[in-house]
Protein backbone atom coordinates (compact mmCIF):
# COMPACT_ATOMS: atom_id res chain seq x y z
CA UNK A 1 0.00 0.00 0.00
CA UNK A 2 1.52 3.41 -0.94
CA UNK A 3 1.40 5.70 2.09
CA UNK A 4 1.84 9.52 2.25
CA UNK A 5 2.20 11.04 5.58
CA UNK A 6 1.29 14.37 6.31
CA UNK A 7 2.40 16.36 9.52
CA UNK A 8 1.20 19.95 10.50
CA UNK A 9 2.37 22.41 13.69
CA UNK A 10 0.74 25.99 13.77
CA UNK A 11 4.01 27.08 15.17
CA UNK A 12 7.76 27.15 13.95
CA UNK A 13 8.33 24.12 15.73
CA UNK A 14 10.59 21.33 13.93
CA UNK A 15 11.30 18.82 16.96
CA UNK A 16 7.41 18.34 16.64
CA UNK A 17 7.18 17.83 13.31
CA UNK A 18 9.89 15.46 13.06
CA UNK A 19 7.87 13.47 16.16
CA UNK A 20 5.28 13.34 13.98
CA UNK A 21 6.86 12.01 11.22
CA UNK A 22 9.07 9.68 12.87
CA UNK A 23 5.73 8.24 14.96
CA UNK A 24 4.20 8.32 11.29
CA UNK A 25 7.14 6.28 9.36
CA UNK A 26 7.64 3.72 12.21
CA UNK A 27 3.37 2.82 11.90
CA UNK A 28 4.09 2.64 8.36
CA UNK A 29 7.07 0.29 8.15
CA UNK A 30 5.36 -2.33 11.11
CA UNK A 31 2.31 -2.29 8.57
CA UNK A 32 4.66 -2.61 5.75
CA UNK A 33 3.64 0.21 3.50
CA UNK A 34 5.84 2.09 0.97
CA UNK A 35 6.35 5.45 1.54
CA UNK A 36 5.65 7.54 -1.70
CA UNK A 37 5.79 11.57 0.19
CA UNK A 38 6.25 13.15 3.24
CA UNK A 39 4.75 16.87 4.02
CA UNK A 40 5.45 18.45 6.50
CA UNK A 41 4.89 22.44 7.29
CA UNK A 42 4.36 24.83 9.94
CA UNK A 43 0.53 26.80 9.01
CA UNK A 44 -2.69 27.41 10.17
CA UNK A 45 -5.45 24.67 10.42
CA UNK A 46 -7.65 27.32 9.35
CA UNK A 47 -7.36 26.72 5.75
CA UNK A 48 -6.66 24.01 3.40
CA UNK A 49 -4.37 26.42 1.76
CA UNK A 50 -1.12 25.06 2.44
CA UNK A 51 1.62 24.01 0.29
CA UNK A 52 2.53 20.53 1.44
CA UNK A 53 -1.09 20.00 1.32
CA UNK A 54 -1.51 20.86 -1.77
CA UNK A 55 1.61 18.93 -3.14
CA UNK A 56 -0.05 15.47 -0.82
CA UNK A 57 -3.63 16.45 -3.33
CA UNK A 58 -2.00 16.19 -6.15
CA UNK A 59 -0.47 13.03 -5.49
CA UNK A 60 -3.89 11.98 -4.38
CA UNK A 61 -4.85 13.53 -7.82
CA UNK A 62 -2.56 11.89 -9.74
CA UNK A 63 -3.31 8.02 -8.35
CA UNK A 64 -0.12 7.70 -6.17
CA UNK A 65 -1.47 7.17 -2.72
CA UNK A 66 -3.57 4.71 -1.31
CA UNK A 67 -3.15 5.89 2.01
CA UNK A 68 -2.90 9.01 4.26
CA UNK A 69 -1.40 8.53 7.60
CA UNK A 70 -1.36 11.77 10.44
CA UNK A 71 -1.12 11.74 13.84
CA UNK A 72 -4.17 13.29 14.45
CA UNK A 73 -7.19 14.34 12.53
CA UNK A 74 -6.67 17.97 13.36
CA UNK A 75 -3.48 17.90 11.57
CA UNK A 76 -5.64 18.07 8.66
CA UNK A 77 -7.49 21.10 9.74
CA UNK A 78 -9.35 22.70 12.78
CA UNK A 79 -12.71 23.16 11.12
CA UNK A 80 -14.93 20.12 10.86
CA UNK A 81 -16.47 21.11 7.84
CA UNK A 82 -13.38 21.85 6.25
CA UNK A 83 -11.62 19.07 7.30
CA UNK A 84 -14.91 17.05 6.13
CA UNK A 85 -14.36 18.25 3.13
CA UNK A 86 -10.70 16.88 2.79
CA UNK A 87 -11.65 13.62 3.85
CA UNK A 88 -14.55 13.30 0.94
CA UNK A 89 -11.99 14.53 -1.73
CA UNK A 90 -9.80 11.58 -0.13
CA UNK A 91 -12.81 8.90 -0.48
CA UNK A 92 -13.69 10.09 -3.66
CA UNK A 93 -10.57 8.84 -4.91
CA UNK A 94 -10.45 5.58 -2.52
CA UNK A 95 -8.20 7.21 -0.36
CA UNK A 96 -7.73 5.97 2.94
CA UNK A 97 -7.02 8.29 5.82
CA UNK A 98 -5.72 6.62 9.24
CA UNK A 99 -5.61 8.55 11.98
CA UNK A 100 -3.21 7.84 14.19
CA UNK A 101 -4.08 9.49 17.84
CA UNK A 102 -7.67 8.82 17.26
CA UNK A 103 -7.05 4.79 16.08
CA UNK A 104 -9.25 5.66 13.10
CA UNK A 105 -9.41 4.54 9.52
CA UNK A 106 -11.45 6.23 7.38
CA UNK A 107 -12.37 4.84 4.29
CA UNK A 108 -15.24 5.29 1.47
CA UNK A 109 -17.33 3.26 2.85
CA UNK A 110 -17.05 3.48 6.88
CA UNK A 111 -14.70 4.89 9.93
CA UNK A 112 -13.47 2.08 11.69
CA UNK A 113 -11.13 1.57 14.53
CA UNK A 114 -7.91 0.19 14.43
CA UNK A 115 -5.69 -1.20 16.96
CA UNK A 116 -1.89 -0.56 17.19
Amino acid sequence: MKAYFYCRVAHDDSFSLEQQAAKLCRYAEQAGYTIVGVGAEHGSGLTLERPALQELTEAVLAGKVDVVLVNSLDRLGRDWGMTKQYIDLLTEHKVKLLCLRERMMIDSSSFSPFFT
